[in-house]
C-alpha cells in the first residue's frame, strides 16, 4: 500500500526539470528591482550633474565680465542655461547670481543679486553667512561671484523611489580682472 507512494516520492526527488523555473522565480523581484532603481539612480545623478554645470557656467560668464554687466546679459545666460538641462524637466530650476564683497576680517558682504524663475534676490548690503569658510579667508578684500542653481526631478519609474528629489548646487567665481562687476 505504501509502496506506489514511496515510488512516487522517489522519482519526484530526482526529478530536477522545475528547478530552473523555481529559481527564475526567486531571483526575478531581486533583479527587477535592481535594474528599475538603477535606472532612476542613474537619472538622478545626471541631472544633479547638469544642475551643476548651470550654477558654474552662469556664474563663470559673469565672472568674465570687465568692470560692468548689464542685466538683459546675465538674463540671455540664465536662459542660455535652461537648455543644459535637456532632455530633463527645466520646469522647476531656478537660477540667482550674486556679487559678494568679502571683507578683511572674512564676512560676506551682498553688492547685488539677480534671480531667474522663482526664487528670492539676496538684499544688497546685508551679510550673507553661508559662504564656505576657507573661500572667504582666500578671498579677503576681494570679490566673488556666486552662481545657484535648484531644481527637482521626479523618479523616471517610480518603483525604487517614490518622492520628489531636490538639488541644489552653488559654486563661487573670483572675478576675472580683480575687482567689482557692476550691474547696470
Amino acid at each position: 500500500m505504501f509502496r506506489p507512494i514511496r515510488k512516487f516520492l522517489r522519482s519526484a526527488w530526482r526529478n530536477d526539470q522545475g528547478i530552473s523555473a523555481v529559481e527564475f522565480a526567486l531571483i526575478l523581484p531581486v533583479m527587477l528591482t535592481l535594474y528599475l532603481g538603477t535606472i532612476d539612480v542613474s537619472t538622478f545623478i545626471i541631472i544633479d550633474r547638469k544642475v551643476a554645470v548651470v550654477a558654474g557656467s552662469v556664474a563663470d560668464l559673469v565672472a568674465r565680465a570687465e568692470d560692468e554687466i548689464k542685466t538683459s546679459t546675465i538674463d540671455d545666460y540664465f536662459e542660455a542655461a535652461e537648455f543644459t538641462l535637456q532632455p530633463y524637466e527645466d520646469a522647476n530650476l531656478r537660477q540667482r547670481v550674486t556679487s559678494l564683497r568679502i571683507d578683511d576680517d572674512a564676512r560676506a558682504w551682498v553688492v547685488w543679486s539677480l534671480t531667474y524663475n522663482g526664487g528670492s534676490a539676496l538684499v544688497e548690503d546685508s551679510e550673507y553667512v553661508d559662504i564656505p569658510p576657507e573661500v572667504a579667508k582666500a578671498n579677503r578684500n576681494d570679490f566673488l561671484i556666486m552662481g545657484e542653481a535648484w531644481n527637482s526631478a521626479n523618479p523616471v519609474i517610480g518603483y525604487v523611489f517614490n518622492s520628489t528629489l531636490n538639488f541644489e548646487k552653488r559654486y563661487f567665481f573670483r572675478s576675472r580682472f580683480d575687482g567689482i562687476i557692476e550691474l547696470n
